[in-house]
């Protein structure tokens, strides 16, 4: 053997041992998706650099790989190969597939969404191809087109268990709850022991009590100047097509004064992604506005955010009012929501600026979470205006303050929800401007569904 031979056989050596594992995995995913070997052309596609020689390697070789990138998370890898198959071959539709995945897993679903339907043009009954694109639906809410989506995949697999859990989905978020329940027994009769199938049966039961009874209580304690602060309420809601409806008494005991209001709040949806929150408050009690009213708009915004615009407008028996101008952005990232709500009241003094930030960490589902909140500026909401006097005189005071809290809620029985937060903040005083306490809240309550 020739001094170059014995360097090319070294060399092919190399390389062999150095792709033993992906011709492994690339032998095993062909053999699952085709039905055929990989060739051994696997072993002379890896150059010595460490690059990929693309141009060596057959499109079922670079689909294998993708693959094997996608799911390591190397997402952006797995995309470019996918792209190089598809020059060769735009009609490859495993392929097309993959990349419409990887580009919905980072969320990027209007791109995902065009690549699965240039394959369900090319062929209507792409069984892959619709199962992606009703993902895609439900992870961008768009329930009425999940819908649509899963109606079209059935005419096609009418016992494809998958199809018929997602439609029971897309129901369920569309409140046609009647009708999920009705999939779930067709999916009920194909698999009873369908585990995905029976936890959404539970949660339609859950969601079938449409009424529910709160109580909550709440007291602050300061390092200084004011005693101890109450705060009670009791609340009962609806839940109806048009939305959820809350009436509440809230009680406060401070400044040795007792108070109560009465309010009520409605949250109307719109339309899929778009809601609406009205509120309405009355007190006689000089410890609360004599009018409170609310009105704010939701709606849901690209790439996993949403947000809104709102106005609160407070109105006191000493005849002076306060408008406050809101809003808010929020972004779900996985289990996590993150949440910031600025405030803008205008003055004589031009405008104070409040905000909130919140962080909710989902742990089983929406209704068991963890949260931390954080809050800074000046404010004239009702809370946190202390004044011995209430409201009743003409003057109202912007007062300084900074808190922040944790807090959590948890699902303790199929109807109960407990919740309970503490918090601690610095407090401006109303009669020594510039000057702080320390303010140390609690909170519990107990919701039950019937």
């Amino acid at each position: 053997m020739s001094a170059q031979a014995r360097t090319t056989f070294s060399t092919r050596m190399e390389l062999s041992f150095y792709s033993i594992p992906m011709i492994i995995r690339g032998v095993f995913l062909r053999a699952r998706s085709k039905g055929t070997m990989l060739t051994i052309m696997m072993l002379f596609s890896v150059p010595a650099s460490g690059q990929l020689d693309t141009m060596k390697m057959a499109s079922d070789e670079l689909f294998a790989l993708a693959r094997e990138k996608a799911f390591e998370g190397k997402r952006d890898e797995a995309r470019a190969l996918c792209r190089v198959v598809l020059e060769r071959n735009p009609s490859y539709s495993d392929v097309r597939i993959l990349l419409g995945r990887t580009l919905a897993w980072d969320g990027r679903r209007d791109e995902a969404r065009r690549e699965f339907l240039l394959v369900l043009d090319q062929s209507p009954e792409t069984r892959d191809a619709l199962d992606a694109l009703l993902d895609v639906e439900l992870w961008d809410e768009k329930h009425d087109e999940a819908l649509r989506v899963a109606n079209r995949a059935l005419r096609s697999y009418p016992n494809e268990e998958g199809f018929l859990l997602k439609k029971a989905r897309a129901l369920r978020n569309l409140h046609r709850d009647d009708e999920a329940q009705f999939v779930l027994l067709q999916l009920e009769e194909l698999n009873p022991s369908h585990a995905e199938g029976l936890t959404l049966r539970q949660e339609l039961n859950l969601t079938s009590l449409q009424n529910s009874i709160g109580l909550s209580y709440a007291s602050d304690r300061f390092s200084d100047v004011f005693d101890l602060m109450h705060y009670a309420a009791v609340q009962f809601s609806r839940r109806t097509s048009f939305g959820t409806f809350f009436a509440r008494l809230n009680y406060t005991e401070r400044f040795q004064t007792r108070g109560q209001q009465l309010e009520a709040d409605f949250y109307p949806r719109i339309s899929d992604g778009l809601y609406a929150y009205l509120s309405y408050g009355y007190s006689g009690s000089d410890l609360f506005p004599k009018h409170r009213f609310g009105v704010e708009a939701y709606t849901k915004l690209p790439e996993s955010f949403e947000g809104s615009l709102g106005v609160r407008h407070l109105t006191f028996a000493g005849g002076r009012s306060i408008t406050i101008y809101t809003g808010s952005l929020g972004y779900y990232f996985k289990s996590y929501w993150i949440s910031f709500k600025p405030y803008i009241t205008p003055n004589n003094a031009g405008a104070s600026l409040s905000f909130t930030a919140t962080l909710r960490w989902y742990l089983l589902d929406a209704e068991n979470y963890l949260s931390c909140r954080f809050g800074a500026g000046y404010s004239a909401d009702e809370r946190l205006v202390q004044s011995s006097a209430g409201f009743s005189g003409t003057e109202v005071f912007y007062l300084e303050s900074q808190s922040a809290g944790i807090g959590g809620q948890v699902r303790a029985t199929p109807a109960l929800l407990l919740l309970t937060s503490i918090d601690m903040g610095k407090q401006e005083l109303s009669s020594r401007p510039g000057e702080f306490v320390t303010m140390y809240s609690f909170s519990l309550g107990a919701r039950v569904r019937f």
